[in-house]
Order: structure tokens, then C-alpha cells, then sequence
């Protein structure tokens, strides 16, 4: 499989840096506890080709890949959540 799928939950704080997770909670209080700061805007997804992604791109690579949502009541709209990947 050569499509870019999202692999894990991520928040990108406010110098850049890409904090990764099981669930975006986790993310964030490492961010909290290494004293940083995020907008909510920048939570996401690394994905496959180690890029960050926001929830709506996220949510485009998993469909289009035809990846269906680990949740069992489906996808949320149109973003992505970490309970959509497992």
C-alpha cells in the first residue's frame, strides 16, 4: 500500500516542534508539561510519510485511502479523531 495514511495523533506546539501520541490528550499534557503552548487549530496526525496533518486533511487521506473508522460509530464529519484510527 503506497497511500499516505495518518498513524497517530499529534499536536504541533507553538515553535513548530510535532508532539506525537496514542491520543491527542497525551500530547497534549506532554505539551503542558514541557511547558509549551498549542492552539487547538494544531492538533492532527503524523502520518505514514511522517508529515503532520490537521484533523480535516487527516480525515481525506484516511477516506481516500478507504481506511474505515476504528470507532464503531464511524466517522465524525469531516475530521479525524484518534478513536477513528483505534
Amino acid at each position: 500500500m503506497n497511500k499516505e495514511i495518518c498513524i497517530c495523533a499529534a499536536v504541533m506546539d507553538e515553535t513548530g516542534y510535532v508532539w506525537r501520541g496514542h491520543r491527542h490528550a497525551d500530547c497534549i499534557q506532554l505539551v503542558i508539561a514541557f511547558g509549551r503552548t498549542y492552539k487547538e487549530s494544531n492538533q492532527g496526525f503524523v502520518t505514514s510519510k511522517n508529515r503532520f496533518v490537521n484533523r480535516f486533511e487527516g480525515y481525506f487521506l484516511q477516506t481516500s485511502a478507504g481506511i474505515p473508522s476504528a470507532d464503531k460509530g464511524g466517522y465524525r464529519g469531516c475530521r479525524l479523531f484518534s478513536e477513528d484510527l483505534y
